[in-house]
């Protein structure tokens, strides 16, 4: 009978040990379980915000791209100017290189001119 006591006795501490190793695992599990759901909570918040920081972005990216394009036709616009500019430039100069031959001749004619006049002056008070 005192057998049968001590097995009953190291049965009801195993149980005893089994059953507060289970509260412990129960206990664990609710902790993982609220960690969990703090994760989803903060996780869902992290998503919120990367939602919408891409939903600025996508509105910034939309502004640029027709920043770009307003900036594209510009330099169309100036190389077009540019073009047009140039080719008056280029014809200035020809007509300054033209007008700069001309003058240069009047002046050497008439400084030839000149020249021979004072020689026949000089000739005839000589």
């Amino acid at each position: 009978m005192e057998a049968l006591l001590n097995r009953m006795e190291r049965q009801e501490a195993q149980a005893t040990v089994a059953n507060q190793a289970l509260l412990d695992l129960v206990g664990e599990v609710r902790s993982l379980r609220q960690d969990g759901q703090q994760f989803q909570q903060q996780q869902s918040l992290f998503n919120q915000r990367l939602l919408d920081w891409t939903d600025r972005q996508e509105a910034f990216n939309d502004r640029q791209e027709k920043f770009n394009d307003r900036q594209e036709k510009f330099n169309d616009r100036q190389d077009q100017f540019n073009i047009i500019f140039l080719d008056e430039i280029r014809g200035m100069k020809k007509d300054i290189k033209e007008l700069t031959e001309v003058v240069l001749k009047q002046h050497e004619g008439r400084l030839k001119r000149l020249e021979d006049f004072m020689d026949g002056f000089l000739r005839k008070a000589g």
